[in-house]
């Protein structure tokens, strides 16, 4: 297992803190990924955020934030189909951890290719 530095941890705390309580639209993904974007500026000014980030020809991720963390946003799709495009991402250097959200009832290991993985369930902010 591969230690997080404490950056990466608080890295994704803070996404997670700023996305906590917020009811995002849920039948739309691209504007879901709009809204999500727009409270990542709000929240994290200071660092880079990449929206459509290309790792290569065949692999877009939603976000790459501060140059180390993958979010991948998703509200449809066949869960195992979404594991195995997680475990394809965090095969990139690029990515240093991974954020899946989604509204999908799933998780994921705690690690992907030695990658710290994290979900956070969009649902819960609408009950």
């Amino acid at each position: 297992m591969q230690p997080s530095t404490s950056f990466n941890v608080e890295l994704v705390q803070i996404v997670l803190a700023a996305l906590k309580g917020k009811r995002f639209i849920l039948h739309d993904e691209k504007a879901l990924q709009q809204e999500i974007h727009l409270v990542l500026l709000n929240h994290l000014p200071a660092l880079s955020i990449h929206r459509e980030y290309v790792l290569d020809e065949h692999s877009i991720i939603d976000f790459l934030i501060g140059g180390s963390l993958g979010i991948e946003v998703k509200i449809k799709g066949g869960k195992r189909d979404l594991y195995r495009q997680c475990e394809r991402y965090c095969g990139f250097d690029q990515v240093k951890q991974l954020l899946l959200i989604t509204n999908l009832s799933m998780g994921v290991p705690e690690q992907i290719n030695n990658k710290d993985c994290y979900v956070y369930k969009l649902g819960t902010s609408w009950l």
